[in-house]
């Protein structure tokens, strides 16, 4: 069974207006100037964005931009919290026979964070919305829950294994990168890799996880 990884500035310039009246004679004469008049900056504003890649989460607002990566799960949920103004309370994951994962997860509308509670192993991310709670989140690429095959077949994606059809499969991957001392599980004698997964409904994507593997047996 596959396992899951343990996943603008627009400067605004000032108007400077200088004026000045003369009342035509033969004999110079002078008249009062207007005063300069200017009006304020305006603050550069940055539309909040959440960026899902291969190694974390960031987030970008008029404070500039913040990462985390899952290896660093404190972090990753200190930006989430960051962003979103709020930290949700973890719930337990019920280990699997024969395993004892230490697994909790914090749940965001529209995003979750699956953690070792120790801190000893990654976390990963699983996306179901467009937004989280309200904050567009997309991956590098801009691919987004509701995105379509299309999309993902116009970036590159590809079917998990060889003998499924990218036009066809329910689960997609985008960006390997292989992780040394690994095995593939699904192209035996191959490094294994790490990937974003994209699962989808038709040819809609429902999910996002990252990072995914073909290398882990839960």
């Amino acid at each position: 069974m596959r396992r899951r990884l343990l996943p603008v500035l627009v400067l605004a310039a000032s108007t400077l207006a200088f004026t000045a009246c003369t009342t035509p004679s033969s004999t110079p004469s002078s008249s009062p100037s207007s005063a300069p008049s200017s009006t304020a900056s305006a603050e550069p504003e940055v539309d909040p964005q959440l960026t899902v890649t291969l190694d974390g989460l960031t987030f970008t607002d008029d404070d500039g931009t913040t990462e985390a990566t899952f290896e660093d799960s404190d972090a990753l949920l200190s930006l989430l919290e960051k962003a979103t103004g709020e930290l949700p309370a973890p719930e337990a994951v019920e280990d699997m026979p024969g395993y004892e994962l230490n697994l909790e997860t914090y749940t965001w509308d529209g995003l979750q964070v699956t953690a070792d509670s120790t801190g000893e192993s990654p976390s990963w991310v699983t996306v179901t919305g467009a937004e989280v709670d309200g904050i567009p989140i997309a991956t590098e690429e801009g691919l987004t829950v509701g995105s379509t095959r299309a999309d993902l077949l116009a970036a590159e994606a590809w079917a998990l294994v060889d003998t499924e059809d990218p036009a066809t499969a329910t689960e997609l991957g985008l960006g390997g990168r292989e992780v040394p001392d690994t095995q593939s599980l699904t192209h035996p004698g191959s490094v294994g890799i790490i990937y974003v997964l994209f699962v989808l409904d038709g040819d809609e994507v429902t999910r996002i996880m990252s990072p995914s593997n073909d290398f882990s047996d839960l």
